[in-house]
């Protein structure tokens, strides 16, 4: 379920299944999508994180949206 090299995929896929699982319950599903990623080796946790920082912030360069 999880690809290091595309962490969006990985986030989509944890939040869908989180979804089936709980239905509109935001709360159970970070939950899930937290625990999933708890189980996932420490580097894929870091690769993990590491992508999503470069995609969130651009890696470095934080712009303000307004």
């Amino acid at each position: 379920m999880t690809d290091p090299a595309n962490p969006m995929a990985t986030i989509i896929a944890l939040c869908a299944e989180g979804a089936r699982r709980f239905g509109d319950d935001p709360r159970a599903i970070a939950s899930f999508v937290e625990n999933e990623i708890a189980r996932l080796s420490e580097t894929e946790q870091r690769q993990l994180k590491e992508q999503l920082t470069l995609l969130t912030d651009g890696g470095g360069s934080q712009k303000p949206i307004m």
